[in-house]
Formats: C-alpha cells, sequence, structure tokens
C-alpha cells in the first residue's frame, strides 16, 4: 500500500479518537495575538531550530547570534536528495497526468524510460544515484498502482479527478509562521486538509513531534482553519524502500510543549549569551565543526 493510502487509513482511524478530544482555542494557531501562542519577541525560528541536535541549544547561539552556516554532512545531504526526489517526482506526475498520461501503464513507461530527475539530483546533490533511483522508481510504481485503481472505481475520472484521489494536493506548501514566531518562509513537506506530513531519513526524535506541531500552529495562523493531525513518515532505502508512520493528534500537551521550545530558543537568541557546549556533541549536528573546530 503506498504511503499516502496509508496515511488516509490511520488518519480515519486517528479521527474516531479525536472525537473524545478537544483542542484549546486558546493553543491554537490562529490565537497568535495572545499568549501563549503570541511570541515573546521579534526573534523568528525555523523549523530545523526546534528539531535541533543540541542539548543546551548552542547551534541556535551560533546560528544567530555568531551568524556562522551550517555545514552539510552526508546525514543532511540524503535527507535532502530524498526530499527532492519525492518532491520532483510527484510533481513531474502530476503534470504527466494534466498531459494526458492517465493511465498507470503510460506512466510507468514513460517515467521509466527517463531518469532525468534521480540523475540530476544525484549528481548536484553528490548523493548515490542508486538510492535516488530507487526511491523514484518506487514512488512511479506505486503512484501508477494507485491511478490504475481510481480509474477501476470511478471510470468515468477526468484527470483532474485522478490528480486530486491519487496524488497528495500540496507538495512543499509554503507558509508564512511570523505570527506564530517562526519563519516567513517555511515549507511543508505535504498538506492534506487537517493533517501535516514530514518526511524523515534519519532516526526518529520526540522533537520531530515537536516541529510539526509548529507547522500546525503555522498554517493556522496563516490560513486561519483547524490543523489536527500529524504524520512522521520516515524513509529508509537500501535493497528496498522503507517507508515507516507515525501519526498523533496534535493536542493541547503536544503544542503547549512546541510553546515552551520555542520561547526558550528565542529567549536565548535574544540575550545573546552563550549557552556554551554540552559534554559530548552530536555528530549529526550542522554546526559540529564550528563548535569543535578542526573536526568534521
Amino acid at each position: 500500500m503506498f504511503m499516502f493510502a496509508e496515511v488516509e487509513r490511520k488518519l480515519r482511524m486517528m479521527r474516531k479518537v479525536f472525537e473524545s478530544m478537544e483542542i484549546s482555542e486558546d493553543l491554537r494557531g490562529y490565537s497568535w495575538d495572545k499568549p501563549p501562542v503570541e511570541p515573546i519577541n521579534d526573534v523568528r525560528l525555523s523549523i530545523s531550530d526546534i528539531n535541533g541536535f543540541c542539548p543546551t541549544r548552542r547551534d541556535a547561539f551560533v546560528k544567530y547570534v555568531l551568524r556562522e552556516k551550517p555545514r552539510m554532512n552526508q546525514h543532511m545531504v540524503r535527507g535532502l536528495a530524498y526530499h527532492k526526489v519525492i518532491r520532483d517526482t510527484l510533481v513531474a506526475l502530476k503534470k504527466a497526468v494534466y498531459s494526458g498520461t492517465t493511465s498507470g501503464e503510460e506512466l510507468v513507461e514513460l517515467f521509466f524510460s527517463s531518469n532525468e530527475i534521480p540523475e540530476k539530483i544525484s549528481k548536484n546533490l553528490g548523493v548515490d544515484l542508486k538510492e535516488c533511483l530507487k526511491l523514484y522508481r518506487f514512488l512511479v510504481l506505486q503512484i501508477s498502482a494507485r491511478v490504475d485503481e481510481v480509474l477501476s472505481k470511478y471510470p468515468d475520472s477526468d484527470d483532474e479527478n485522478i490528480v486530486g484521489l491519487a496524488l497528495p494536493p500540496f507538495v512543499e506548501k509554503r507558509v508564512d509562521g511570523s505570527l506564530v514566531g517562526l519563519s516567513k518562509h517555511l515549507s511543508v513537506d505535504v498538506f492534506t486538509p487537517h493533517a501535516v506530513l514530514d518526511f524523515k531519513s534519519g532516526y526518529s526524535k520526540e522533537e520531530h513531534m515537536l516541529g510539526l506541531a509548529g507547522y500546525a500552529l503555522a498554517i493556522e495562523a496563516d490560513e486561519e482553519i483547524d490543523v489536527n493531525y500529524g504524520f512522521l513518515i520516515y524513509i529508509r532505502v537500501d535493497k528496498n524502500v522503507h517507508f515507516r508512520h507515525v501519526g498523533f493528534v496534535v493536542g493541547d500537551e503536544l503544542r503547549r510543549e512546541f510553546i515552551e521550545v520555542r520561547d526558550e530558543i528565542a529567549e536565548l537568541v535574544d540575550s545573546g549569551i552563550d549557552p556554551g557546549k554540552p559534554n559530548q556533541c552530536p555528530k549529526f549536528c550542522s554546526y559540529y565543526g564550528v563548535c569543535n573546530e578542526g573536526c568534521d
């Protein structure tokens, strides 16, 4: 089953859970003009700051106070490559359907005849072509199967209906998060009505859920709609392509925790005080080389 179909199935189950829950209005993003959602100062953070690796938050100090640029490591580059393969492939598939390629067999034939998307990404980022190619072909096969499933169920579907039913509505949705203390230029991996999805290529960590809560509040503030659910989709590519889904309600507790972390980092940056290095710097931190000069 393709990852978005699996998300839809889990979303239906989560709606049953949500019926017994309530999210406080004062913790919604559209309550941005009053505490606790209202930003405590003029600092505007990225979601990666919320997801940061550093236990003392020194990564934020190095980024905003010392104004050092992050250094891309292998982990980050692989994640960027996976994101680009997913985005570019889904966009290309949508364009193909709108251009008249409206059967799964035709889509497979068209996209398997050219490896331009994975080859370009592999070359530009210097990552393994095999991984990009496997992910690309997996997406093509799964979306093609989904298109045929839609046509089998709704044989009179036009291209608009096929795209709407077989592919996610928004990929890399742009969101202004400034009203809730985040960047004006956020990019949400996938947005479906009332749910945000974020792709991850590394190991799971609690902060990833906080990042999705941040996206939820940003969308609520920017568009004045409720966002109740979040999905983290962890990607692993070896001999096969693996997707692991973690779905949850973006409830009050998670929203409060996001706000606490946001305020902690914003206060640190505004103070300009160096919080110091942790006892052990995480190797995956993009500022590892800055805090440990001469180390890569």
